[in-house]
């Protein structure tokens, strides 16, 4: 990437230095509605113009853009957000799972037995907490 910017700027930045040089004759610049009449260098009102160009061009793309940044800041907070909820989930999954273990670690507990009669027999159970 570094010499595809050489490539393309080297050239650009040559053939404006040649044209500046080249074009150093004063042109007399009206500036209409204030009757004023000013001598700039051919080169330099080029320039002016080319930069001038540029920097509207620039400003316009950015302002466009700014719906597309808003959005994409929207979606890096609902990303963030998202993410914290996961990692909130994975510990509570993680919490329930030893919760399970603990209880399927426990001893059964002697229950007597319920079947509608005195009959004296117990009746093992796991319990649940």
């Amino acid at each position: 990437m570094k010499y595809l910017i050489w490539i393309i700027f080297l050239p650009i930045a040559v053939v404006l230095i040649v044209f500046g040089v080249s074009n150093r004759a004063s042109v007399p610049v009206d500036l209409w509605p204030f009757s004023l009449i000013i001598e700039v260098p051919l080169f330099a009102l080029l320039i002016g113009a080319l930069l001038s160009g540029v920097i509207w061009g620039g400003v316009s793309t950015w302002l466009r853009a700014g719906s597309a940044r808003r959005e994409a800041r929207q979606n890096a907070r609902e990303v963030r957000s998202l993410t914290f909820e996961n990692q909130r989930q994975g510990k509570t999954i993680e919490s329930l799972k030893a919760d399970i273990k603990t209880r399927d670690k426990r001893p059964a507990a002697v229950q007597p037995a319920n079947d509608g009669g005195d009959s004296g027999l117990l009746k093992l159970e796991k319990t649940s907490s």
